[in-house]
């Protein structure tokens, strides 16, 4: 059974159409126990790849300063990339919607699963920092697309592929001009991509 993401009405047709072709050649190329597709309720950037979060880090102010306005100032934030892969931290309100599949012998079935990769209430960004992959799953492919397409005429997808060994984690941006294409890719090469989307 293939997988299908349905469209929304600010999602350009021709673009869900080509996360489906994505989705159904990465459940083939991996074959992970779960399928997990996020939708963002808008573009988002290659930052978002791996990041952790944001937290507070000692302040690295000169000892010498000892102004009282420098004084309140222990303390800077600070953005994170963690070595175990996290969760990106996106905001409860980001998640526009999201759709979970199981591995069967049918091929993959949607199925409400009880953990889900996102909190449903607002927390600090640090709270994030230590919430890794490898916790929540151990054979999953999780894939966050962007919303909005038919007003902004881009797209973003990322890809988390949770497995044996290192974790497979990529993002492509998409445009559309007279046709939906790959501009920008990190942690793969377009010609994958593109390879990819042909074989779904």
């Amino acid at each position: 059974m293939a997988v299908s993401i349905p469209s929304g009405l600010t999602d350009d047709n021709d673009f869900v159409d080509l996360l489906n072709a994505l989705l159904n050649a990465l459940v083939v190329q991996q074959t992970p126990e779960q399928l997990w597709v996020i939708q963002i309720d808008n573009w988002f950037d290659h930052k978002w790849l791996r990041y952790s979060g944001s937290g507070s880090v000692a302040s690295k102010f000169p000892a010498d300063w000892t102004s009282s306005f420098m004084d309140r100032f222990t303390s800077v934030k600070e953005q994170f990339w963690r070595d175990k892969l996290t969760f990106p931290p996106f905001t409860p309100e980001r998640i526009a919607a999201r759709w979970s599949f199981l591995h069967t012998e049918e091929g993959y079935i949607e199925a409400p699963l009880p953990k889900l990769p996102h909190k449903e209430s607002r927390r600090r960004s640090h709270s994030n920092l230590n919430r890794r992959v490898e916790d929540f799953v151990q054979s999953a492919s999780l894939v966050w697309y962007s919303g909005n397409t038919l007003k902004n005429g881009r797209g973003s997808v990322m890809v988390y592929g949770i497995g044996p060994g290192e974790p497979i984690c990529w993002f492509a941006a998409f445009g559309r001009k007279s046709g939906w294409t790959v501009e920008r890719t990190k942690g793969i090469d377009k010609e994958q991509v593109s390879r990819l989307l042909i074989g779904g």
